[in-house]
């Protein structure tokens, strides 16, 4: 009973908390979208369920990590670190916080034993905030550092006692009170001959790739020694390389002499995100999506470019409100999903957050790695920064600079939009006019009354 009248109560405070984002389930389904009640404003495709939203302000970014068995959601939002527990991902339960000014902490990263949380923030200074999460009820900040320019940092061994950043270096933070910078020769790029990299992403197969052009590819089993395996001069036409993720790499082996075969092999396959952010029309250069052949990669056999996404292009219209795009017309932060299951056994599924386009399901084919786009949530009000699966289940939480943060069910078993359908649902928005925008309409009507010449 008392386990029943707990979760009455947190059920209660979660109504109240989501009151003005949580939309009735029996939203009346037209075609094959359903569109949902002005309050949140928005729609779905119809394999999509919207689950409720945590509104926590400005989201920034996620972790999903377990412990000990318990499934827990480590959120970066503009003014907090909070944790969930997330066991049942439909009922995300506070269990601590930290208030910190927090922006832009973009790809937050946390340890596998979930005990420290690292938090990058710039505004025109850059820090580095260490974060002692060994108490998930009561978060401490150990020791602060201004970094020089470094976007995002990742736990470069288990433990967390080094850090890889983006603007090359590699952090020291063993005494958590005190983190530092190693010197020049013991960082990352130094010693993999690299540049900086917007981000770095470690493997299935403990390797890791520097988001550069060009590509580099490095081990690092000892974080002070890491050695350079490969590179690839991955070109989106795009403003930059955001991130990418090599899905299935825990069960590469390498091919024998002779194979020639097309057919792509478990870690053989490389997705890759560009960003064009502050660009607010979708171009020819616009946020890619794309998938890279990798065969051969240990042989020093260069990547090839098989399949890109771009964004449907949208328009302004002749009162001078903005179209679509308040942050861009790109992506940003996207998850591959190691199992899929019902109809999408033969691919690869990826949720990923398109800031003004919200969140997108895509199904990569894992021998062709052929991209469909199978899915999406699109609300009116919103900037979708990045998008998590939950792991084992068919949960995703997108965490969004308007919104918080949106729970989301995909249902695997479920017919797909059509072509058209997904297609129009990129400009669902054209002619919006929601906070970001009419933002940005008031500061260029400002512009346009008092010219600087």
């Amino acid at each position: 009973m008392r386990r029943r009248a707990i979760r009455a109560t947190i059920l209660s405070a979660l109504a109240v908390l989501t009151a003005v984002t949580m939309q009735s389930s029996q939203a009346t389904p037209r075609a094959h979208t359903v569109f949902q009640n002005p309050g949140p404003g928005g729609f779905a495709s119809d394999n999509v369920s919207y689950i409720g939203s945590i509104p926590t302000g400005a989201g920034v970014s996620g972790r999903v990590v377990t412990v000990d068995g318990q499934r827990r959601f480590y959120l970066s939002s503009a003014h907090s670190l909070t944790i969930y527990d997330i066991n049942d991902p439909s009922l995300p339960i506070p269990m601590g916080a930290l208030p910190i000014y927090n922006w832009e902490n973009e790809d937050m990263a946390v340890s596998k034993d979930g005990d420290t949380t690292i938090l990058t923030e710039f505004t025109d200074t850059f820090y580095l905030h260490v974060i002692d999460t060994s108490n998930p009820h009561a978060p401490v900040l150990k020791g602060s550092i201004v970094m020089d320019g470094s976007h995002t940092a990742e736990c470069a061994d288990v433990p967390c006692h080094f850090l890889f950043a983006s603007n090359g270096k590699t952090y020291d933070i063993r005494d958590r009170s005190n983190p530092k910078a190693l010197p020049r020769a013991q960082w990352w790029s130094t010693m993999v001959h690299a540049g900086g990299a917007h981000a770095l992403h470690q493997d299935g197969a403990g390797y890791w790739i520097a988001d550069e052009t060009p590509l580099v590819m490095f081990r690092a089993d000892n974080p002070l020694h890491p050695h350079r395996i490969t590179s690839g001069n991955v070109t989106l036409n795009t403003a930059y390389q955001h991130n990418n993720i090599r899905p299935g790499a825990a069960h590469y082996t390498p091919r024998r002499a002779g194979d020639h075969r097309k057919a792509l092999r478990p870690g053989e396959m490389l997705m890759t995100e560009g960003e064009t952010n502050f660009s607010p029309s979708c171009g020819g250069g616009s946020g890619a999506f794309s998938t890279w052949s990798m065969v051969g990669w240990d042989k020093g056999r260069p990547m090839k470019q098989l399949h890109v996404l771009r964004p449907v292009n949208g328009s302004y219209d002749a009162t001078g409100d903005p179209a679509v795009n308040a942050l861009g017309c790109s992506g940003h932060w996207f998850k591959v999903r190691g199992d899929s299951p019902g109809i999408y056994a033969d691919d690869y599924l990826v949720a990923g957050a398109w800031y003004e386009h919200g969140t997108r399901f895509l199904a990569v084919d894992k021998t062709t790695a052929q991209i469909k786009q199978v899915g999406y949530f699109q609300p009116v009000r919103g900037s979708a920064s990045s998008a998590y699966w939950v792991p084992g289940t068919n949960y995703v939480y997108v965490v969004d600079y308007q919104r918080g943060v949106d729970i989301l069910k995909f249902h695997p078993w479920d017919a797909p939009p059509t072509v058209a359908e997904t297609n129009r649902s990129w400009m669902a928005k054209l002619h919006t006019v929601d906070t970001l925008s009419q933002q940005e309409r008031f500061w260029c009507g400002q512009a346009m009354r008092h010219p600087t010449g």
